[in-house]
């Protein structure tokens, strides 16, 4: 679903605001405009977000209040795990998405921040920590769902939004009083929330002599002597401090000579490499679709197993 246009259909903000009601320009003009100005999604009440989309303030109003009506939930299975999903239905779903779009497009992140974030991706992580001696690396569980709805708001706020405001979008991001697992707000929101921390474990890296990136929920340390005493410690008590916790089996320490991986990538070496069992992979899905033995519920899938492999290729180069 292509983004919605920043003001929707209206060709400027004087447009917008001539389409609202003189109540409302008193009560949320100028914080709106100067949202606008700064490239903000101007979400600050129900009803200019209900003129600004074309809906009923009754439905937008509902969208807030009453919001976990609003979506499809149901479970993906992957191998023996499983993962609940609230994907919002449609009407919600513009807005998260118009939402995610804009904010993702003003706001900006860390060089450490690979996920989520334009022009950056889990192979480019991969490469910062190519050349390591050894990789600490782990995961925050249920990374989405465990990000509270009033962190958000405090975050939306950090950037400019008033209160009001910013509990509006929170509504309207989460589930349950969290970040929705299915929401296309949720990349963006969490990348948010998580910037303060980003700083601190960037600080440690520094401090430490390591190199440190983050892709969605998966956090990398690495460097080039010997772990450096302590470390995972202070990364732990870090998180565990900020309120999230970190999935079971899933931190890990990693020297050489054993493999180094960072997101299923090799890194003990001049750039990022496939395993040697999903270059396997890779060459019999080569083989299928070169000789059209493909299923067509499978093209989707082999043809992004492929664009993967090309993009570790080029970093590579």
């Amino acid at each position: 679903m292509n983004s919605p246009p920043f003001l929707i259909s209206f060709p400027d903000k004087e447009a917008f605001k001539a389409a609202l009601s003189q109540d409302i320009v008193a009560a949320y003009w100028n914080e709106a405009e100067r949202l606008i100005d700064k490239g903000l999604p101007p979400a600050v009440s129900v009803r200019v977000l209900a003129t600004l989309f074309g809906f009923s303030s009754k439905f937008v109003g509902a969208l807030s209040h009453k919001s976990e009506r609003h979506y499809r939930t149901f479970i993906i299975r992957k191998g023996k795990k499983k993962r609940e999903i609230h994907a919002p239905k449609v009407g919600l779903k513009v807005i998260q998405k118009w939402l995610s779009w804009h904010l993702g497009a003003v706001l900006k992140f860390d060089d450490s921040v690979y996920g989520f974030v334009a022009g950056r991706s889990a192979p480019m992580a991969a490469a910062v920590h190519c050349g390591a001696t050894w990789v600490y690396s782990l995961d925050i569980a249920n990374f989405f769902p465990s990000t509270p709805q009033q962190k958000v708001t405090s975050a939306l706020e950090g950037i400019g939004y008033p209160g009001h405001a910013a509990a509006l979008i929170g509504a309207l991001c989460c589930y349950g009083g969290n970040l929705a697992q299915g929401s296309p707000a949720s990349p963006v929101l969490s990348n948010l929330v998580f910037s303060p921390l980003d700083a601190v474990l960037k600080q440690i890296a520094a401090e430490t002599g390591s190199r440190y990136t983050r892709y969605a929920d998966d956090i990398v340390f690495s460097g080039n002597t010997i772990p450096p005493p302590g470390l995972e410690e202070r990364v732990r008590a870090v998180i565990v401090g900020a309120g999230w916790k970190v999935a079971e089996g899933k931190d890990r320490l990693a020297k050489l000579p054993h493999r180094l991986k960072v997101h299923g990538l090799l890194v003990h070496g001049a750039a990022p490499r496939l395993t040697k069992g999903y270059r396997n992979r890779i060459r019999a899905i080569a083989h299928l679709t070169e000789n059209n033995k493909v299923k067509d519920e499978d093209v989707a899938k082999f043809q992004g197993h492929l664009s993967y492999a090309e993009s570790v290729e080029r970093i590579a180069k």
